[in-house]
């Protein structure tokens, strides 16, 4: 990774950063990601609806989207591993990953960092001083620096492999089949059999014409993006297979977002859809911790 251009006394104030982000991580998310749609409206194209969701809890309190806490983690990261920048170099291959799936650009990130830099003053008041923040304009432009050059290289990867394309390319649904997911099934208090959830198997085929596909990497995903009404939506699936050059991909019945509930009502043969070639490693959000 690029070598940050940071003096010994910017780094400790990231690293003494962490613990406030330890605590109020996901509000410095929440608030950062409000003040970017606020500004730049037209940038949620490029966010799934299920991450955007805002719920409320039962005493009325705003729960952090997903989005939010998954973006406080990669914060804290960054922070905890600013002098050693190798340790994070998975967590920013993976959300490269994800960005080269729905299409982020470079010029976005200015975007972004601004409104970090906002909502740092707005969470934490009195502790944002200029030396804190002038740190971490400094932390996040090195950290643009290194997704846009890892997203460009990934990029390039998956465009030229065999079967890969850059960006979205059109296919069309030619196969439905409904499955019981055998990875969902649960028991009661005396171990017997008491619910298989239920899947729909989507197949996709190109309409370009070409009909080579890459070789599928168990893990992979691909950015789903269709109209849903009068909306253009967009979401990410694991994708189960490729097969006889088509992509497969399955939507689990249980799956309450709005872009799924759509895809099991509306998508029949015949229905055109855009994807994103393969990437990535499908995460569980679980498993983002700060």
């Amino acid at each position: 990774m690029a070598k940050l251009n940071m003096t010994p006394t910017e780094i400790e104030l990231m690293q003494k950063s962490a613990n406030m982000l330890q605590g109020r991580g996901p509000e410095v998310a929440t608030k950062m990601y409000d003040n970017f749609f606020s500004k730049h409206p037209e940038m949620k194209f490029y966010f799934s609806t299920c991450f955007l969701g805002k719920k409320a809890d039962e005493d009325g309190k705003t729960q952090t989207t997903l989005m939010a806490k998954v973006m406080a983690h990669i914060l804290f990261q960054f922070c905890i591993h600013i002098d050693d920048l190798d340790k994070f170099k998975e967590d920013c291959e993976r959300v490269s990953a994800k960005h080269v799936s729905r299409g982020i650009k470079p010029e976005f990130y200015p975007f972004l960092g601004e409104a970090l830099i906002l909502a740092l003053k707005e969470v934490i008041g009195s502790e944002a001083s200029d030396d804190v923040l002038s740190a971490w304009r400094k932390a996040y432009d090195h950290i643009a620096s290194l997704f846009i050059e890892t997203e460009k290289k990934l990029s390039a990867e998956v465009r030229d492999q065999p079967g890969g394309w850059e960006g979205f390319r059109k296919f069309t649904i030619v196969d439905r089949v409904e499955e019981a997911d055998a990875n969902s099934m649960t028991t009661d208090s005396d171990d017997e059999l008491d619910e298989t959830e239920t899947k729909s198997v989507f197949t996709l085929e190109p309409v370009d014409g070409n009909k080579t596909l890459p070789a599928h990497k168990f893990g992979q995903y691909v950015c789903i993006r269709y109209q849903m009404g009068d909306v253009t939506t967009h979401r990410n699936y694991t994708l189960q297979s490729i097969t006889d050059n088509k992509l497969v991909i399955a939507v689990k019945h249980m799956d309450e977002a709005p872009t799924s509930k759509y895809m099991l009502e509306n998508w029949k043969l015949g229905f055109g859809v855009e994807t994103s070639p393969p990437v990535g490693t499908f995460l569980l959000l679980e498993s983002l911790a700060v």
